[in-house]
């Protein structure tokens, strides 16, 4: 009964640790005999009410008491410890953070003398795992009186912050990449803050077209005091006031290049974009564009250059991206994501963009890249062509700044990517007109042959002769120049018919046969129907109804109902000419027909030949 009787004064006197989790279950199990805080029965009641708060709290904490200043801890604590937990409880401090204890001595030893400290994400490196790893805590420790007044310990509530410093670091880290990236845009960039319009960022490129002048702080016009009468001020304000953007092509300004020089002309591109706050109230103008004045300069002599210039201006948006051929990681950015054929918003994995390039493309960007160190260059271009989900083929000009890994081999790149597919397609499109040109020609010079000829056969008379041979060759230098007019604004397609046809209506009158509504036609299709019935018109008169004394055409068209839009249906019809047989090759007239016509038109055309002559037929909507 004695032994029941201390058992039961033993428990009553261990009231201050119930509950408290793990640490308060081990608490109550210590073998406290052997510490030099004796047993809790004895402890005195400020450090039971300390532990009693202690072991119950959420946030991490620990009591170091008594001369040797014995460790005790709480649950939330115990992660801190790593692999020293829970050997650490009752030990003293100085031996269970022996590795940090030269550091944090001089803080404990304030704190003893009854000074309180405090620190906020303080670097202290701990080896609580096996090895030293660098931690950040935030922390207080505060001196523990006993009953006689005396500081008999100290008490700290901490919290790690290493995740959050380190992430504070990845996060800067990843700005100044991005900060570097804007100032090596190759087009100039700036962000204007509210209705004054003043500077608040703007990269290397927008210096250098503005003189390298002091503008950060400052309103526009004040800034850039020459452009204030340039009608600036007024597309600011707008777009400022409307929220909608602003598009300017080849503008025409002039801006100090120096600070004490005269304005000079410049030309440039640029969009005005509002920049819209959390609440959607727009709150600043983000400017981004480039100086296509040298490209205006040199329009004259190298129209070929400008186009394709102008060409690569107005392809896509600057794409930002890296990559590490060692690791085999791909970093892009919504806009990259968005020329590869992927949402703006996705992650696509390195395995996922590899399989959208061309075969064979990767290699040889790669190879590029490799040449170039080899050489000692840092940076590197190439093109690279991405196969969209929808099986299209897309163009990238890739530039960046190569480096080397460790063996010399290619390893991080960082750089830009910038659509040029509408430029690609350009290029192709001008091979196909210098082989249409070259066909035209040889057309042309046979069509003048065959008219001459039989305006020949038809009268003796030099005089007739003469007028009917200028009449005819007028007519043609019409129907060509409809070919050539590149800003014609549109024309009705009884004229193209009539123009096209004047040069041979005139062989006999009643081998001509036209017939259909007037339908008013845009400049792409007058100009493609033109160019086939030209074409049609000069296989006749070499081949077809016209190359003999009895053949006829007939043109005759009309307009039907479409599903989106009103739909053109024209057929040309040849009859009483030389036996038609289908040629074994389709030669590039009956090619321009078929496939540059169809896809001018954005319909359908079709060559038959017939037994009675060549039938061709179109069927496209009208626009």
């Amino acid at each position: 009964m004695l032994a029941d009787r201390v058992a039961e004064n033993r428990s009553s006197g261990r009231d201050f640790l119930a509950g408290g989790g793990d640490m308060g279950a081990r608490m109550r199990a210590h073998d406290w005999s052997t510490s030099p805080l004796g047993e809790p029965e004895t402890w005195p009641q400020s450090l039971r009410t300390l532990v009693r708060l202690m072991l119950n709290a959420q946030q991490a904490m620990f009591i170091a008491w008594g001369p040797d200043l014995a460790f005790l801890y709480n649950d939330a604590y115990a992660p801190i410890f790593g692999a020293k937990h829970p050997g650490a409880l009752g030990r003293p401090f100085a031996e269970v953070w022996s590795d940090i204890w030269e550091q944090i001595r001089p803080l404990v030893e304030s704190t003893l003398a009854g000074e309180a400290v405090g620190y906020e994400d303080l670097l202290i490196p701990m080896e609580r795992n096996g090895y030293r790893e660098e931690t950040y805590f935030t922390f207080s420790y505060t001196p523990v009186h006993d009953e006689s007044g005396r500081v008999a310990g100290m008490f700290c509530a901490a919290m790690e912050t290493t995740g959050k410093v380190l992430a504070e670091r990845r996060i800067a880290t990843e700005r100044e990449r991005l900060r570097e990236l804007f100032h090596q845009a190759p087009g100039f960039i700036a962000v204007l803050r509210g209705p004054d319009h003043v500077f608040e960022i703007a990269n290397a490129s927008y210096y250098q077209l503005i003189g390298h002048r002091d503008i950060i702080g400052r309103p526009a016009l004040e800034a850039l005091p020459e452009v204030a009468d340039q009608g600036f001020k007024e597309l600011l304000d707008n777009v400022y006031e409307s929220g909608e953007p602003f598009v300017g092509r080849g503008l025409r300004l002039f801006l100090r290049r120096e600070p004490d020089s005269e304005p000079e002309e410049r030309f440039v591109d640029f969009v005005y974009q509002p920049i819209r706050d959390a609440e959607g109230k727009v709150s600043g103008i983000f400017a981004e564009g480039s100086d296509v004045t040298e490209a205006k300069r040199a329009e004259a002599a190298l129209r070929e250059s400008e186009t394709r210039l102008r060409l690569a201006l107005d392809a896509g948006r600057l794409a930002a991206w890296e990559s590490n051929a060692a690791e085999g990681t791909i970093t892009t950015s919504p806009e990259l994501n968005r020329l590869l054929g992927f949402p703006p918003d996705s992650s696509p994995s390195p395995e996922e963009i590899r399989a959208r390039y061309f075969p064979g493309d990767r290699e040889r960007i790669a190879a590029a890249a490799q040449a170039a160190l080899a050489r000692g260059e840092r940076f590197a271009e190439g093109e690279l062509r991405i196969i969209w989900p929808d099986g299209s083929i897309r163009w990238l000009l890739l530039r960046a700044e190569i480096k080397s890994s460790h063996e010399g081999k290619l390893g991080q790149t960082i750089g830009v990517a910038l659509d040029i597919t509408e430029r690609k397609r350009a290029e192709e499109h001008q091979k196909l007109l210098i082989n249409e040109l070259n066909h035209r020609v040889k057309n042309t010079l046979a069509t003048v042959q065959s008219i001459a000829a039989q305006t020949l056969r038809s009268t003796q008379d030099p005089d007739e002769v003469r007028s009917a041979l200028e009449a005819r060759l007028f007519a043609l230098s019409r129907a060509h120049d409809v070919l050539t007019r590149e800003n014609w604004e549109g024309a009705g397609l009884r004229e193209i018919v009539v123009q096209a046809m004047e040069p041979y209506g005139g062989v006999r009158e009643d081998r001509l046969r036209i017939g259909g509504p007037d339908v008013w036609l845009s400049p792409r299709m007058a100009l493609a129907l033109a160019m086939a019935l030209q074409e049609l018109a000069t296989n006749a008169v070499k081949y077809g109804a016209l190359s003999n004394e009895t053949g006829r055409i007939g043109i005759e068209w009309q307009v039907v109902p479409g599903d989106e839009a009103p739909r053109l249906r024209l057929q040309w019809t040849e009859s009483g000419g030389p036996p038609v047989a289908v040629p074994r090759r389709r030669g590039f007239g009956t090619r321009l027909i078929e496939r540059s016509l169809a896809h001018d038109l954005h319909g359908e055309v079709r060559i038959h030949f017939r037994d009675g002559g060549v039938v061709c037929t179109v069927d496209a909507p009208v626009g």
